[in-house]
Protein backbone atom coordinates (compact mmCIF):
# COMPACT_ATOMS: atom_id res chain seq x y z
CA UNK A 1 0.00 0.00 0.00
CA UNK A 2 2.87 2.36 0.79
CA UNK A 3 4.32 1.69 -2.70
CA UNK A 4 0.96 2.57 -4.28
CA UNK A 5 0.93 5.86 -2.37
CA UNK A 6 4.45 6.70 -3.63
CA UNK A 7 3.45 5.87 -7.20
CA UNK A 8 0.36 8.05 -6.90
CA UNK A 9 2.38 10.99 -5.55
CA UNK A 10 5.01 10.68 -8.28
CA UNK A 11 2.34 10.56 -11.00
CA UNK A 12 0.48 13.52 -9.47
CA UNK A 13 3.70 15.55 -9.31
CA UNK A 14 4.53 14.68 -12.93
CA UNK A 15 1.05 15.69 -14.06
CA UNK A 16 1.36 19.01 -12.21
CA UNK A 17 4.71 19.73 -13.85
CA UNK A 18 3.31 18.99 -17.32
CA UNK A 19 0.27 21.21 -16.77
CA UNK A 20 2.50 24.02 -15.47
CA UNK A 21 4.95 23.70 -18.38
CA UNK A 22 2.16 23.77 -20.95
CA UNK A 23 0.67 26.90 -19.37
CA UNK A 24 3.98 28.76 -19.39
CA UNK A 25 4.45 28.74 -23.13
CA UNK A 26 4.69 32.40 -24.11
CA UNK A 27 5.99 31.91 -27.61
CA UNK A 28 4.45 33.26 -30.77
CA UNK A 29 1.10 31.90 -31.72
CA UNK A 30 0.49 29.96 -34.89
CA UNK A 31 -2.99 31.47 -34.88
CA UNK A 32 -3.36 33.65 -37.94
CA UNK A 33 -6.04 35.92 -36.51
CA UNK A 34 -4.80 39.24 -35.19
CA UNK A 35 -6.93 40.77 -32.48
CA UNK A 36 -7.50 44.48 -32.84
CA UNK A 37 -5.86 46.88 -30.42
CA UNK A 38 -3.85 44.38 -28.37
CA UNK A 39 -0.16 43.51 -28.33
CA UNK A 40 0.41 39.99 -29.57
CA UNK A 41 3.10 37.81 -31.05
CA UNK A 42 2.74 35.86 -34.26
CA UNK A 43 4.82 32.98 -35.59
CA UNK A 44 6.74 33.46 -38.81
CA UNK A 45 5.00 30.36 -40.17
CA UNK A 46 1.61 32.04 -39.67
CA UNK A 47 2.84 35.16 -41.48
CA UNK A 48 4.17 33.04 -44.35
CA UNK A 49 0.87 31.17 -44.56
CA UNK A 50 -1.08 34.43 -44.78
CA UNK A 51 1.25 35.82 -47.44
CA UNK A 52 0.99 32.60 -49.46
CA UNK A 53 -2.79 32.98 -49.42
CA UNK A 54 -2.39 36.43 -50.95
CA UNK A 55 -3.36 38.42 -47.90
CA UNK A 56 -2.13 41.99 -47.92
CA UNK A 57 0.21 42.45 -44.96
CA UNK A 58 2.62 45.24 -44.20
CA UNK A 59 5.87 43.64 -43.05
CA UNK A 60 7.78 46.23 -41.04
CA UNK A 61 11.50 45.81 -40.33
CA UNK A 62 12.44 48.01 -37.36
CA UNK A 63 16.18 47.32 -37.43
CA UNK A 64 18.85 49.76 -38.62
CA UNK A 65 19.54 50.48 -42.30
CA UNK A 66 22.74 48.41 -42.08
CA UNK A 67 20.89 45.41 -40.64
CA UNK A 68 18.15 45.74 -43.26
CA UNK A 69 20.68 45.93 -46.09
CA UNK A 70 22.39 42.76 -44.84
CA UNK A 71 19.18 40.76 -45.43
CA UNK A 72 15.47 41.32 -44.84
CA UNK A 73 12.12 39.60 -45.31
CA UNK A 74 10.98 40.03 -48.93
CA UNK A 75 8.80 43.11 -49.51
CA UNK A 76 9.38 44.41 -45.99
CA UNK A 77 9.51 48.14 -45.27
CA UNK A 78 12.32 49.64 -43.23
CA UNK A 79 11.31 51.89 -40.34
CA UNK A 80 13.88 51.84 -37.51
CA UNK A 81 12.16 51.41 -34.16
CA UNK A 82 13.46 54.72 -32.82
CA UNK A 83 11.79 56.53 -35.76
CA UNK A 84 8.35 54.93 -35.44
CA UNK A 85 6.83 57.85 -33.55
CA UNK A 86 8.07 60.43 -36.04
CA UNK A 87 7.61 58.60 -39.37
CA UNK A 88 4.91 55.93 -39.04
CA UNK A 89 2.01 58.19 -40.01
CA UNK A 90 3.65 59.16 -43.30
CA UNK A 91 4.94 55.69 -44.13
CA UNK A 92 1.88 53.76 -42.90
CA UNK A 93 -1.18 55.97 -43.52
CA UNK A 94 -3.79 53.19 -43.10
CA UNK A 95 -4.16 52.57 -39.38
CA UNK A 96 -6.51 49.64 -40.05
CA UNK A 97 -3.96 47.75 -42.17
CA UNK A 98 -2.41 44.59 -40.76
CA UNK A 99 1.18 45.32 -39.73
CA UNK A 100 3.68 42.58 -38.86
CA UNK A 101 6.77 43.90 -37.06
CA UNK A 102 10.17 42.23 -36.72
CA UNK A 103 13.74 43.12 -35.70
CA UNK A 104 16.89 41.12 -34.91
CA UNK A 105 15.97 39.50 -31.60
CA UNK A 106 12.46 40.65 -30.67
CA UNK A 107 13.19 43.51 -28.26
CA UNK A 108 12.86 46.37 -30.74
CA UNK A 109 9.91 44.78 -32.52
CA UNK A 110 8.01 44.60 -29.23
CA UNK A 111 8.71 48.27 -28.53
CA UNK A 112 7.70 49.29 -32.06
CA UNK A 113 4.53 47.15 -32.03
CA UNK A 114 3.41 48.70 -28.75
CA UNK A 115 4.22 52.19 -30.06
CA UNK A 116 2.13 51.57 -33.20
CA UNK A 117 -0.79 50.36 -31.09
CA UNK A 118 -0.51 53.46 -28.91
CA UNK A 119 -0.58 55.59 -32.09
CA UNK A 120 -3.92 54.04 -33.08
CA UNK A 121 -2.86 51.24 -35.44
CA UNK A 122 -5.37 48.51 -34.76
CA UNK A 123 -3.95 45.30 -36.25
CA UNK A 124 -0.33 44.91 -35.19
CA UNK A 125 1.55 41.70 -34.44
CA UNK A 126 5.15 41.09 -33.37
CA UNK A 127 7.00 38.38 -35.30
CA UNK A 128 10.08 38.78 -33.08
CA UNK A 129 13.53 38.27 -34.55
CA UNK A 130 14.41 37.97 -38.22
CA UNK A 131 15.99 34.61 -37.40
CA UNK A 132 12.42 33.27 -36.97
CA UNK A 133 11.91 33.84 -40.71
CA UNK A 134 13.31 30.68 -42.31
CA UNK A 135 11.88 31.31 -45.78
CA UNK A 136 14.78 33.28 -47.25
CA UNK A 137 15.96 36.87 -46.99
CA UNK A 138 16.69 39.37 -49.74
CA UNK A 139 19.38 42.04 -49.94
Amino acid sequence: MFDNMKLFLVLAALAAVLVFAAGCSAGPTANTEIQEGTYQKIAASAVKERLDKGEKLIILDVRTREEYDSGHVPNSILLPYDEVGAKASALLPDKKATVIVYCRSGRRSEIAAKDLLAMGYSKVADMGGVNNWTYGLVK
